[in-house]
């Protein structure tokens, strides 16, 4: 019933009256106003100017909460979802009957009409796909030798295509038409083209009295029935024409549908249950309880048991044991592998069990024990051992040779170290020996030179010369030291020559007291 009522119908002889009518109007409309919209911007949101329904409602099939709807406009795609029913009353209940498929043949027909030397038509499909092609009605058979060829990248942008040896027909509008085949929903989905090579009535073909098939003759579709072109007889597989068929014909037969469907109890929808990738059902939905699954059904796995030895593990003999029966002994200290001979329990191995080993015992070595009555596990101690590949080696022993002695090539290449020191009372510019060097190489390391006054300039020589890339070094009453760098040390092989070693003199300047020290070492080769 209509809530807007007039108050004072046919009585509008006073202000008040209708004063009271257009108010109660008002009140009405406002009351009807929603989100700041008036009655009629609100009722346009949702009728067009015909009146006809246009209101913003979205429905979907969510994987987790089931069939949803939602009105209204929104601004993402995850807000005002209302639940219609849920995944499990979709599916129904468990076990029931949730319905049939059938078997649909046929599909993703595409025509096309040929143009001139055209021979390749492309149409998208898969390796698996089973293709029919008509040209003007007439079916074409597939092969190299035959009509046409398939591929699933030789089409334009490297999609499937249809490729003929030659043009169709000389005719440009000449169609094409290319069916997909849904072998995988029809039940025993076949085709057979017999090229005949005699006179022929009956063509074998496997089908039972559900199916349906389509015969053709040269590409022409056949009609069915004893008084038109064939009959079927599902009892011997066979197709049967009511007058013979001559040699050169080519009779193609096709299964398109079997009328025996199949009961689907208990469709899983969800992707809780079944594999969104690949359609199968995830191992932890099925109920199989522990221990249901009998050996029997476990393919090999009876033959695999009865064939393997039986062991038992226990600490008192097994009873009725198999010959070649194992029993894993516990009932001493030290567990015993044993085997049924046919008449008693012998150890696999009498004199040489081993003990238990664990992790722990990594790297030992089997020993008898100290009281010479089992066998145990110790480690090996190698402490006061050298080994072999230590000799001559880096932080290990020096080899000897033939006479016990050590080899020259394993002494250190510095024997020891020496200074040699000279003092010149009264210093002049000339040649000054310190020491004469024999059967020895030396290296010289660093240099001091002092005076007690004046200066002078020295550099080291050998015998009456300078001493090749030696340097100059100033003398005076400061004193100075020289530590050279191993690149600056100065060798001087005096193994088979005599030499004097000393310093030249020069820029002698008032200079007295010289004083000169050699650092040096002396090298083992």
């Amino acid at each position: 019933m209509a809530r807007l009522r007039q108050q004072y119908s046919q009585n509008y002889g006073s202000s008040g009256n209708i004063n009271t009518e257009f108010e109660s109007v008002v009140r009405y409309l406002n009351a009807a106003e929603l989100g700041e919209k008036t009655v009629g911007e609100l009722l346009a949101t949702i009728f067009d100017a015909s009146g006809n329904w246009i209101g913003p409602v979205e429905f979907r099939k969510d994987s987790s909460a089931g069939l949803q709807y939602r009105v209204g406009t929104y601004t993402d795609t995850t807000s005002g979802w209302l639940t219609i029913a849920t995944n499990e009353s979709l599916r129904g209940a468990s076990g029931s009957t949730a319905g049939t498929i059938g078997a649909p043949i046929f599909h993703a027909r595409t025509d096309y009409t040929v143009t001139s030397g055209q021979t390749v038509f492309t149409y998208s499909h898969d390796a698996t796909d089973e293709l029919v092609v008509y040209v003007d009605g007439v079916l074409k058979r597939e092969g190299a030798s035959f009509d046409y060829t398939t591929s699933t990248t030789a089409g334009t942008g490297s999609v499937g295509a249809v490729t003929f040896g030659t043009t169709p027909y000389a005719n440009a509008n000449t169609t094409v038409a290319i069916y997909k085949v849904r072998s995988s929903s029809i039940t025993g989905y076949t085709r057979t083209d017999t090229l005949t090579t005699g006179s022929q009535i009956s063509f074998p073909f496997t089908h039972d009295a559900d199916s349906v098939l389509q015969v053709y003759k040269n590409g022409i579709l056949q009609r069915d029935g004893g008084t038109f072109d064939y009959t079927t007889n599902p009892t011997n597989n066979s197709v049967n024409f009511n007058s013979n068929v001559t040699s050169g014909n080519l009779v193609t037969i096709i299964t398109v549908e079997n009328t025996a469907t199949t009961a689907v109890t208990g469709i899983m929808l969800e992707s809780q249950y079944v594999s969104s990738a690949t359609g199968l059902i995830n191992f932890n939905t099925i109920g199989i309880a522990d221990s249901a699954i009998a050996q029997a059904k476990v393919s090999g796995l009876a033959t695999g048991l009865s064939g393997k030895a039986n062991i038992t593990v226990s600490g008192s003999t097994p009873s009725s044991p198999s010959t070649g029966d194992l029993w894993h002994d516990t009932s001493s200290a030290v567990d015993v592998l044993k085997f049924w001979d046919g008449t008693q329990f012998l150890r696999t191995s009498t004199e040489s069990t081993l003990p238990t080993f664990t992790s722990s015992n990594a790297s030992q070595y089997v020993r008898v024990n100290s009281t010479g009555t089992t066998l145990e596990y110790g480690d090996l101690d190698l402490s006061t051992k050298i080994s072999l590949t230590q000799r001559g080696a880096a932080n290990g022993v020096a080899t000897l040779d033939s006479s016990g002695k050590l080899p020259t090539s394993q002494l250190p290449s510095v024997l020891s170290s020496d200074c040699m020191y000279l003092k010149v009372s009264s210093p002049a510019n000339g040649n000054y020996v310190i020491k004469k060097v024999f059967g020895q190489k030396i290296q010289i390391t660093g240099v001091f030179t002092a005076t007690t006054g004046g200066t002078a300039t020295i550099q080291p020589l050998s015998g009456t010369t300078a001493i090749t890339n030696s340097n100059t070094y100033s003398a005076s009453a400061a004193g100075s030291t020289n530590i050279l760098t191993s690149a600056q040390y100065l060798e001087i092989d005096c193994t088979s020559v005599a030499r004097d070693i000393g310093f030249i003199v020069t820029n002698n300047s008032s200079g007295a007291n010289l004083e000169v020290v050699f650092s040096y070492n002396i090298l083992g080769s």
